[in-house]
């Protein structure tokens, strides 16, 4: 029952196993949900079909995505969600890998390795929601992800040059090397090819252990046990004593107005102080009156600001500041806004996705996202990585999975204090209308998952276009740096435009640039960030995927039936 998003339909095919239906077919499901991978918009939809509610959905969708896409995200890495529950309460929840108590920081050290591992949190976040909120059984919700290790998986294009890009990685490192390498034929590993089975036995032992003793056997457990040996033997600073006193941590819940609605995400060490600051200076604007061409203009200069805010206010301890209106007036007063024509963008769509797209993308541009929700109202967002492509670039050769980077050079413009859990740029958002469900999303690609965020629900909310015209419209992005000494510097008048087939036109970057703004073309796809969203109308829930990447969403749930 999956609606792909983009093609390589022969592929989805073989590697999903199932049978692709019109949007005519009967509506089935009680749930949603749109993924960054087919078989992962199966599990969710194969939960609901027995069943199941949306954080069963979630976790199924979640583990899977740790087998399929184990260059983006996984058990060895962080994670934030957030959750609406059929009450119409939030919960937040903070996943994010913590600074190991032995952990010495030096001003050599590197991006990747040993010692750029801290204690995972994804198996604590997804084992804590399922026991608040869960209803299948943990064991059940994990054997789809068993069973694509055990049996292996058709690998999507992207994936397949995300692993080749990393070949010299994988080799250098033992347990990469024997999890993600086939050595038939070259005695140094090969990596898989798009089109052919990965298949990962060691994977699926650790699923079944997760599978029959919950989060215990992660952090308690062999595992455990495992994981401290293989870190003491290499450098690395995680000890059993750290993977047992790890504790899934309240998410910072921030809930503020935009437009006649209330946006709902979190703040640090998640992005969405970002979002919020970014949105609290739109609020300000009448969006809906601006040509295209002025509309991107503001946002990035919204989001410069946002970005910017990040430097002075790393840790965000007044939540309520996020969403301060007399801060984005004051910050607004440094915003230029000239009325451009009514230019439109480029109508012509791209039939070249597979080979103009950037699957590898800069070093933290990686991550997964995906949204759930069942027809009580319970939705989930959730947000999973491990930093850059296969993180850390190590693994547990008893294990099966790559561990998440986090000190060292990776997460480098906050402080690396043992205990701490460094901020990133990923933003689960949930919107609701008089307490009642309006949409759901996040989005992948590093600092430009909040920008994302934000230009999706400006196209969505002011601009009226459908989700999935929201998600295809072409973005920008603020110029921004990260210089020698860990700072980010945001560049005001500086943006990058997204112009591919489908993208922004020659004549909006000649008015742009006519009006001083300094422009930097970029013609790749998947280069501003990847969107899963689901939104909730005429009492059907319908998700829709990043049309830039391999994912997908159900086909729509109709929640207006009895049963």
């Amino acid at each position: 029952m999956i609606r792909v998003t983009i093609s390589l339909l022969s592929l989805w095919l073989v590697s999903a196993s199932v049978v692709v239906h019109s949007l005519d077919s009967p509506l089935l499901t009680h749930g949603a949900a749109s993924t960054a991978h087919p078989l992962a918009t199966q599990a969710a939809d194969d939960v609901y079909r027995r069943g199941g509610n949306s954080v069963d959905a979630a976790v199924a969708a979640s583990l899977v995505l740790s087998v399929v896409e184990p260059t983006m995200s996984g058990l060895g890495g962080r994670a934030q969600a957030m959750v609406r529950l059929a009450s119409g309460e939030f919960v937040g929840y903070n996943g994010m890998t913590e600074i190991p108590k032995s952990f010495t920081p030096s001003a050599d050290m590197p991006s990747s390795g040993y010692t750029t591992v801290a204690t995972p949190g994804l198996v604590a976040m997804l084992w804590t929601m399922h026991q608040g909120h869960g209803k299948l059984p943990f064991a059940e919700l994990a054997q789809p992800a068993m069973r694509y290790a055990q049996e292996g998986f058709v690998l999507l294009p992207g994936e397949a040059a995300r692993h080749q890009s990393k070949l010299e990685s994988l080799r250098a490192d033992k347990g990469m090397s024997a999890h993600f390498l086939s050595y038939q034929d070259d005695k140094q590993g090969v990596a898989t090819a798009a089109g052919a089975r990965l298949v990962q036995p060691v994977l699926a032992k650790t699923l079944a252990a997760i599978a029959s003793g919950g989060a215990d056997a992660f952090y308690r457990g062999d595992i455990a046990r495992l994981i401290s040996a293989d870190m003491r033997s290499n450098g690395g600073f995680v000890t059993q004593q750290d993977l047992a006193d790890y504790q899934v941590l309240p998410g910072r819940y921030i809930s503020f107005p935009y437009r006649d609605l209330m946006i709902h995400t979190l703040a640090a060490p998640a992005g969405g102080g970002i979002v919020a600051r970014a949105l609290t200076i739109l609020n300000l604007y009448d969006v809906a009156a601006l040509s295209d061409s002025s509309w991107a203009v503001l946002v990035s200069q919204a989001l410069a600001l946002s970005l910017d805010a990040v430097s002075t206010d790393y840790e965000e301890r007044d939540l309520a500041r996020l969403s301060d209106p007399q801060w984005a007036r004051d910050a607004s007063q440094a915003i230029r806004l000239p009325q451009l024509n009514q230019l439109s963008q480029r109508s012509t769509a791209s039939d070249q996705l597979t080979s103009t797209t950037d699957w590898i993308g800069t070093p933290s541009a990686h991550t997964s996202h995906f949204v759930t929700a069942d027809c009580s109202g319970q939705t989930v967002s959730l947000t999973q990585t491990i930093g850059p492509v296969f993180g850390a670039n190590v693994a547990t050769p008893e294990l099966g999975f790559a561990y998440a980077a986090t000190m060292g050079g990776y997460l480098r413009t906050g402080k690396q204090t043992p205990g701490d859990r460094p901020r990133t740029s990923i933003a689960p958002v949930i919107i609701t209308r008089n307490n009642q469900l309006v949409a759901a999303l996040g989005a992948a690609g590093g600092i430009r998952i909040p920008s994302a965020i934000v230009q999706t629900i400006s196209r969505y909310i002011d601009q009226g276009k459908s989700l999935p015209e929201a998600l295809a419209a072409p973005r920008v992005h603020p110029k921004n740096i990260i210089d020698k000494n860990n700072q980010r510097i945001v560049t005001l008048d500086a943006f990058d435009a997204e112009m591919t087939a489908a993208g922004w036109s020659q004549e909006q970057l000649e008015a742009w640039t006519s009006a001083g703004f300094k422009v930097k073309e970029i013609t790749t796809h998947a280069s501003f960030g990847r969107v899963h969203a689901l939104v909730l109308g005429d009492a059907k829930l319908t998700g829709a995927a990043d049309p830039d990447w391999e994912g997908s969403a159900t086909q729509p749930a109709n929640c207006s039936r009895s049963d």
